[in-house]
């Protein structure tokens, strides 16, 4: 039997920073940023503790993220989780783990120069649809 695995997330969290946009050689854009996600809780319920999750977005997701999220936004981020691993210069193996979004959720109305714009509060990756035949 051959079964689909999943590694999926979804998060609610803050920018660290303004995403960093670039264009690659193959014309495809790309966009990385990293989430602050903060986790309530513990044994006494009062302690909380910070994540902090890399989330990479790729073409028009990518351009949209550039253009409209800036440090300090809140957002909800949902998509696949992805492994990489490589040796670093020392000789040790490294690893991380990251979100490759396809879907980016953001209030628009955060900035104050968009509160009285009517625009879309999400961008998603648009998926792959087979032409007719």
């Amino acid at each position: 039997m051959n079964m689909k695995n999943l590694a999926y997330a979804i998060l609610d969290g803050n920018l660290t920073a303004d995403p960093e946009t670039k264009l690659l050689n193959s014309g495809k854009t790309v966009s990385t940023f990293s989430v602050a996600v903060n986790h309530y809780g513990g044994k006494d319920k009062s302690e909380n503790d910070v994540s902090f999750i890399e989330i990479e977005t790729w073409d028009k997701l990518a351009e949209n993220c550039g253009e409209y999220l800036k440090k300090g936004r809140p957002v909800t981020v949902m998509g696949n989780i992805k492994q990489e691993r490589w040796k670093s210069t020392d000789g040790t193996l490294r690893q991380r783990f990251k979100i490759v979004a396809n879907t980016v959720r953001f209030d628009k109305s955060f900035e104050k120069n968009n509160a009285n714009k009517q625009n879309e509060n999400y961008a998603e990756r648009p998926t792959e649809r087979k032409k007719a035949a």
